[in-house]
């Protein structure tokens, strides 16, 4: 899906529209708490981290206080903006790009963990498949890919496609991963909850 696709700039827009609201909402997650399902393989100290669609920064900055090389992706320009002005924002570089293809980051640049929370179910299913292709190419030897898949409605200004865990884990093992974890999670947002969204967690590792 390309930036100037219909689709994605009704989605960035309404993400847009729903930034005054979202923001402090986002802030105020606990990392910790976000990433419970995974914390076993989330890296400490040294590891260099792409964070795809990191929102308010929140787990980037987190990740850097731990001692990570944190570059953030986030098409969203008041997220982005915002958390460019925050504390703690200079521990991490900030890109305004967007999947499946990344183009903002160097050919030859990769990384010991990536990072897509909340991410993938933005997009139609052939580009969550060129995602994982174009993100598993990124990964170094022994790296891994930290996945969230939302499952349930979208807002209706946020639209969001279904997606299958199956195929996600056919499309990362085909392209020379291996699962080392996957989970079903509820929501930990109120409102999520009430909706009846939850989540599937998955890491995969490089060889």
């Amino acid at each position: 899906m390309a930036e100037d696709d219909p689709y994605f700039q009704t989605v960035k827009a309404g993400y847009e529209h729903a930034a005054h609201r979202l923001i402090p909402a986002y802030d105020g997650l606990s990392p910790t708490e976000v990433l419970r399902p995974v914390l076993d393989h989330v890296p400490d100290t040294g590891a260099s981290v792409l964070d795809v669609g990191a929102g308010t920064g929140t787990v980037a900055r987190w990740l850097a206080i731990r001692g990570c090389d944190v570059t953030a992706i986030e098409p969203v320009d008041a997220f982005r903006n915002h958390a460019v002005r925050g504390d703690g924002a200079q521990s991490a570089k900030w890109l305004d790009a967007c999947l499946p293809r990344l183009s903002a980051l160097p050919d030859d640049t990769a990384f010991d963990t990536i990072l897509v929370i909340g991410v993938l179910h933005h997009l139609p299913p052939r580009d969550q498949h060129l995602a994982i292709r174009v993100l598993s190419k990124r990964l170094r030897p022994q790296g891994r890919m930290i996945l969230s898949l939302r499952h349930g409605p979208c807002p209706s200004d946020r639209p969001g496609y279904v997606i299958s865990d199956d195929a996600i884990v056919d499309q990362a093992v085909g392209s020379g991963l291996q699962v080392h974890h996957r989970s079903r999670t509820d929501s930990i947002q109120p409102a999520n909850q009430r909706a009846g969204v939850t989540w599937t967690w998955l890491v995969f590792g490089a060889a």
